[in-house]
């Protein structure tokens, strides 16, 4: 892996993923947007790996962010991986499970991130054949 976009509005929660990913992907560049229009625009400018992308944040949610990201060429084979409470069940989370490739409620073990964001990338190294 190259590098992971983390997009969340908590500084805390983007710091606690990005430490994991770091331990676990050492060579890989995590990029970190607060938003979901930095998001967008550094996946598309990124070309991120993979997506970690909150539901509920300022500017843009998460679900919108990801529903662009699906209808824009550069970024729409991007896996995203859904991070949301799990106890939340509004219709902006639903939204962005419902376009993301695999969802991760919040909490979560490090242990639970990383066998997701492996799971997503070797589904991707399969699809690309």
């Amino acid at each position: 892996m190259k590098a992971v976009l983390v997009v969340d509005d908590n500084s805390a929660v983007r710091m606690v993923l990005t430490d994991f990913l770091n331990m676990a992907y050492p060579t890989a560049r995590v990029i970190q947007a607060e938003n979901g229009a930095d998001g967008l625009a550094l996946a598309q400018t990124e070309q991120p790996d993979v997506v970690l992308m909150d539901a509920e944040m300022p500017v843009l949610d998460g679900y919108a962010a990801a529903k662009q990201m699906r209808q824009m060429a550069e970024t729409r084979s991007i896996p995203i991986i859904a991070i949301s409470s799990g106890a939340s069940n509004n219709e902006l989370v639903k939204g962005l499970r419902s376009v993301a490739d695999r969802s991760l409620p919040k909490p979560f073990t490090a242990d639970e991130l990383l066998q997701t964001v492996a799971g997503v990338l070797s589904r991707q190294v399969v699809l690309s054949y």
